[in-house]
């Protein structure tokens, strides 16, 4: 049986397909050098990434050998000198904010407190969670002990909400205390009363309930 010729509508329609795809390959072939450097950007980008990364990676291991070794010195002195050089040298990796709240402690120790203020609230600024929560109560400590008690009230009942356990605990303590100083009896009571069940039995939980005896309750 002979083959039907082709229909003058299949034909324009083959036509068409074959010119669409003559003018696919002759932009590909008048644009290939684009096209090649355009996939050796991606490429270069994609490795510039993956190189970064490894760099970033071999950084926080470098920086997390020198702060075990600048935590094992035995002088305060030598500890903030190390932790200072790793905050410098190393500022992008986790390690360097671990760094500073370890020296931010080691100003407290020594009575510097406006340098820890700083280093206290780059961690708040730039730590993880947990880190900034103890980052919190220990602020509160460095207000208490510059005489701006407000502000410490304020970093304690911070603390308390981003910290979890025994930094809630501590927070609360903290501010009961800190009202009980400043002679704000019925706040602190509530508060000495909130963190009552939170206390295991020992000294601590004594001082709270003697207190609270000693305030009325």
């Amino acid at each position: 049986m002979a083959k039907r010729p082709p229909a003058e509508g299949e034909l324009r329609e083959f036509e068409a397909l074959r010119e669409n795809l003559e003018r696919f390959v002759n932009f590909i072939i008048n644009y290939r050098k684009w096209i090649m450097f355009g996939f050796v950007v991606v490429v270069a980008c994609g490795l510039a990434l993956y190189s970064y990364k490894r760099a970033q990676i071999r950084k926080e291991e470098t920086a997390s050998f020198l702060l075990s070794r600048a935590l094992s010195l035995s002088e305060s002195e030598e500890r903030i000198s190390a932790l200072g050089n790793i905050i410098e040298n190393y500022p992008e990796v986790p390690s360097s904010i671990l760094a500073r709240y370890f020296r931010g402690r080691e100003f407290m120790d020594r009575g510097q407190w406006d340098e820890a203020e700083g280093d206290l609230l780059m961690v708040i600024k730039r730590g993880p969670p947990t880190l900034k929560a103890e980052a919190l109560c220990l602020l509160g400590d460095v207000m208490l002990a510059k005489g701006h008690h407000e502000e410490a009230l304020e970093d304690f009942r911070a603390c308390g909400r981003e910290g979890r356990g025994w930094l809630d605990a501590y927070a609360l303590l903290k501010e009961a205390m800190t009202l009980d100083r400043l002679g704000r009896s019925q706040e602190a009571i509530k508060v000495y009363e909130k963190v009552l069940p939170l206390l295991p039995p020992g000294e601590i939980e004594l001082f709270v309930r003697m207190r609270l005896r000693e305030l009325g309750l």
